[in-house]
C-alpha cells in the first residue's frame, strides 16, 4: 500500500525558510501552535492577519497565496536564469 506523503503549510514554509530539500521530510513531533515558536515574524503576522482581515479570508489561505506567488515570481526569475546562462554559453 503506498503511503501518501501529503504536505501541510508549515512543512512548506520550514522547507522554505531552511534552504534545504523538502523530499521525505517526517516530523512525529505533533503540530501545537501554542508549544512552537512561529515561523513568521510578528511584524510581518500582524500585517498579513490585517490583509486576510481586509480580504475577508482565512490567515492560511492568504499564507498559501503568498507562497504561490513568491513561488511563481521565483519561477520567472529561474527562467531568466537560465535563459542568460543560455546565452552566455552561446
Amino acid at each position: 500500500m503506498v503511503k501518501k506523503n501529503k504536505k501541510n503549510i508549515q512543512q512548506f514554509q520550514e522547507a522554505l525558510l531552511s534552504n534545504t530539500g523538502f523530499i521525505k521530510h517526517e516530523s512525529n513531533e505533533p503540530s501545537n501552535k501554542s508549544e512552537s515558536p512561529s515561523l513568521i515574524e510578528d511584524a510581518i503576522l500582524k500585517k498579513l492577519e490585517l490583509l486576510a482581515e481586509f480580504e475577508n479570508i482565512e490567515i492560511s489561505e492568504l499564507i498559501n497565496k503568498a507562497l504561490n506567488h513568491f513561488l511563481r515570481l521565483k519561477g520567472l526569475q529561474l527562467e531568466q536564469a537560465k535563459k542568460a546562462r543560455d546565452e552566455k554559453n552561446s
